[in-house]
C-alpha cells in the first residue's frame, strides 16, 4: 500500500495520513467519478503533485515527520536564497549603472573643461595676435624723455606723440638728452576654471636715441672725444642700439660758409648787421669742415656700432622719434613674420600673398598661372610667357613635346616662337631665342634638383 499526501492552501507541513483512510477517500473519489461519468457538467482538471514512492517508503520507514519538515524548509530557504540572489543582482545592476552614469558625467565635464580650454587658448592666441599687429602695437608702448631736451624742442616732440595716442614721461635719464622706450606686456593665461586671466608686465626695449647740440659735436670733433664720449654713454646703458642725433649742424656749416664767401668784402646794410646778431653764437664755436664731422661719425658708426643722423629742425626731430616708436613697437611682429617664412621654406618663395595666382575648383586660373611661371625665368617676360603658352598652353604639353624629341632638339624646342609686343603690320616680331629655349629644357627635363639653368655640361 501507499501513501497518500492531501494537497493543502495552508502553511501546515505535509503529514501522512491513514492507509485505512486514505482508501476510503480513493474509493468514494472514484465513486463520484464513475457516477459523474454519464453526466454533462464538465469538471475543471485538478493538478496534482504526486511524490514517488520511493520518498514515500521513506517515510513509511523512517515514520519520522520532522524529516520531511526540514526538506520542505531546506526547499523554502532555497527559494529565499534564490530571492536575495535576484535582489542582490538587481542591487548590483542598479550601483553599476549609477556608476556608470557618475563616469559619463565626468567624461562630459572633461570634455567640456578641454573644450573651455581650447576656445580660452584660441582667445589668447587671438588676442596676441591682434596685439601685434601694427595698428594695435602703438598702444602699448611709452616714450620716456629727459629732463634736459625741454631745452631744444621737448614741447613739439609732446604734441606730435600726444597726436598719435602714444604715451611719454618726462623723466631723469642716466643719459642727458637721451629718449628711451618702454613697452606695457599684457601676458594672458588659464586659470582652473578654464577662464582667461591677464598678467601685466613692463619690458624695457634695448634702444636709446641721444640728442647733441651743434656745439656739443663741434667741441667733440675738435678735441677728438667724439668716440670716448659715445662709449661712456654706451657704458651707462650696456647692450642698448644708440642712435646719435646732431641738431642744426646744416646752420653751422651754412653760416661759416657765408662768413668765408664775405670775409674779403665789406657790407654795413642794416641786414647783414642782423643776420650777423643773430648767428653770432657760431662765432665762438670751432671751426671745423663736413668732412671732419662725416669721419667721425663714421668711426663711431664703425667701432661703437652706434649710428647717427642730423637733424635741422623741431619738426624733423618730432618726426624721428615718431618713426623711431613706431618702428620699435613692430619689432616683435616682424620677427614672428620672419620665423613663420623661415619655418615654411628654405629657398627664395616667400610664404604671402603677393603676386599669386588664385585657381578654382573648375580650373579658372590655371592657364595665368602658367603663364606666371614662365614668367619667372630670367630673360623671361609676359609677353614671352604668353607666345609659349600659345603654342603648348600646359605644363603636361610642354613635358610631352620634350619626350618626343631629342635633346639637341629639346634645347631648340621653344627658341623659333614668335613673340609680338603689339598688333599692325609695323609691329616688330622677335623669337623667345636659345637660351630661354635652354633653359626651360633643363628646367623640365632634368631629373638632377641641383643642376644650374642655361650652363653647358
Amino acid at each position: 500500500m501507499s501513501t497518500v499526501i492531501l494537497l493543502s492552501d495552508s502553511d501546515d507541513p505535509a503529514s501522512p495520513i491513514d492507509k485505512h483512510k486514505a482508501n476510503g477517500c480513493i474509493n468514494e473519489i472514484n465513486e463520484k467519478c464513475d457516477s459523474d461519468v454519464t453526466s454533462d457538467i464538465d469538471l475543471p482538471e485538478v493538478p496534482f503533485c504526486l511524490r514517488n514512492d520511493e520518498n514515500l517508503s521513506d517515510l513509511e520507514v523512517n515514520g519520522d515527520p520532522k524529516r520531511a519538515y526540514h526538506k520542505s524548509s531546506n526547499a523554502m530557504s532555497d527559494s529565499y536564497d534564490s530571492e536575495e540572489d535576484q535582489v542582490r543582482k538587481a542591487s548590483q545592476k542598479i550601483t553599476a549603472s549609477k556608476k556608470d552614469k557618475i563616469a559619463l558625467k565626468e567624461e562630459r565635464l572633461k570634455r567640456q573643461q578641454a573644450l573651455a580650454r581650447q576656445k580660452a587658448l584660441r582667445t589668447i592666441a587671438s588676442k596676441k595676435s591682434r596685439d601685434m599687429k601694427p595698428g594695435e602695437c602703438m598702444k602699448f608702448m611709452e616714450v620716456n624723455l629727459d629732463q634736459g631736451i625741454d631745452a631744444i624742442s621737448c614741447t613739439e616732440i609732446q604734441n606730435v606723440l600726444r597726436n598719435a595716442n602714444i604715451h611719454f614721461n618726462v623723466t631723469s635719464e642716466l643719459i642727458p638728452n637721451s629718449i628711451t622706450w618702454r613697452r606695457n606686456v599684457e601676458e594672458s593665461y588659464i586659470d582652473e576654471n578654464n577662464e582667461v586671466r591677464v598678467r601685466k608686465s613692463v619690458q624695457t626695449e634695448k634702444y636709446t636715441v641721444v640728442i647733441w647740440s651743434n656745439y656739443e659735436a663741434v667741441k667733440h670733433v675738435t678735441n677728438g672725444t667724439l668716440c670716448a664720449s659715445i662709449s661712456s654713454c654706451k657704458a651707462l646703458k650696456s647692450n642698448y642700439n644708440m642712435t646719435l642725433v646732431i641738431f642744426g649742424m646744416e646752420e653751422y656749416f651754412t653760416y661759416h660758409k657765408k662768413a668765408k664767401g664775405k670775409s674779403g668784402q665789406h657790407s654795413g646794410s642794416k641786414e647783414s648787421r642782423c643776420k650777423s646778431k643773430g648767428n653770432q653764437r657760431f662765432e665762438t664755436f670751432p671751426i671745423i669742415s663736413r668732412q671732419q664731422l662725416e669721419m667721425c661719425l663714421t668711426e663711431a658708426q664703425i667701432v661703437m656700432k652706434c649710428s647717427s643722423r642730423l637733424i635741422e629742425n623741431v619738426q624733423d626731430l618730432a618726426l624721428m622719434i615718431y618713426q623711431y616708436t613706431k618702428s620699435i613697437s613692430e619689432v616683435p611682429y616682424k620677427l614672428q613674420k620672419k620665423e613663420n617664412l623661415e619655418n615654411k621654406f628654405d629657398w627664395y618663395v616667400m610664404g604671402d600673398n603677393r603676386n599669386t595666382v588664385r585657381v578654382n575648383k573648375n580650373g579658372n586660373g590655371l592657364k595665368r598661372l602658367w603663364q606666371q611661371q614662365l614668367s619667372q625665368f630670367n630673360l623671361s617676360s609676359l609677353e614671352i610667357a604668353e607666345a609659349i603658352c600659345t603654342v603648348y598652353s600646359s605644363p603636361a604639353k610642354l613635358i610631352k613635346a620634350y619626350r618626343n624629341c631629342t635633346p639637341e632638339e629639346g634645347m631648340n624646342l621653344l627658341k623659333d616662337i614668335p613673340i609680338r609686343r603689339a598688333a599692325g603690320p609695323l609691329t616688330a616680331v622677335r623669337k623667345v631665342g636659345p637660351e630661354l629655349s635652354k633653359k626651360m629644357y633643363v628646367m623640365f627635363t632634368s631629373q638632377d634638383g641641383d643642376a644650374l639653368l642655361g650652363t653647358e655640361d
